[in-house]
């Protein structure tokens, strides 16, 4: 998949109804499992993303990386383990020690440290977690999994352009 221009994933809040399909969808699709299987295996599945809901507005939307073009997470990373890769933030999450200096810095808090478990060894470590838009997919697991068709891939010079005033 390529994102070049720094693509993220955007949410419409007119057409999201919160039903978490697209948490779901990512969190198996980073581990490779279905649900059956990792219930099966006793592994706690993270997702990338998460829906927030203000119910006083009666909105909800997905909250998920915005692929900075200056990233502020890889800047504060101390081990160097996040990267840009084709205009995609990445966390090298084989080496992150989970310290969640880049949770705290994320401008749109994206980045969640959680206890990983290894599927292979069972045992466990923090490890930061944010979208990596499904770097080894074609589409992202969360849009092809919205089945109200509220998530689409944008780069920010097509949001800066449909945001702007006419």
């Amino acid at each position: 998949m390529t994102a070049a221009g720094n693509a993220f994933v955007l949410c419409d809040a007119e057409l999201c109804t919160g039903c978490t399909m697209c948490e779901r969808k990512c969190g198996f699709g980073h581990y490779g499992l279905t649900a059956k299987e990792a219930k099966a295996a006793g592994i706690k599945v993270y997702s990338r993303n998460k829906v927030i809901k203000n119910k006083e507005a009666d909105r909800k939307a997905v909250l998920q990386c915005r692929h900075c073009e200056d990233p502020a997470c890889l800047r504060a990373c101390p081990l160097g383990v996040i990267h840009v890769d084709n205009g995609i933030v990445r966390v090298n999450e084989e080496d992150c020690i989970g310290c969640g200096t880049c949770a705290i810095v994320c401008p749109v808090g994206a980045i969640i440290v959680r206890d990983v478990q290894n599927p292979e060894t069972g045992s466990s470590r923090p490890v930061a977690l944010k979208c990596d838009l499904c770097y080894d997919k074609e589409t992202p697991a969360c849009i092809a999994g919205c089945k109200f068709k509220a998530l689409s891939l944008v780069t920010w010079e097509e949001y800066r352009a449909a945001s702007l005033p006419e």
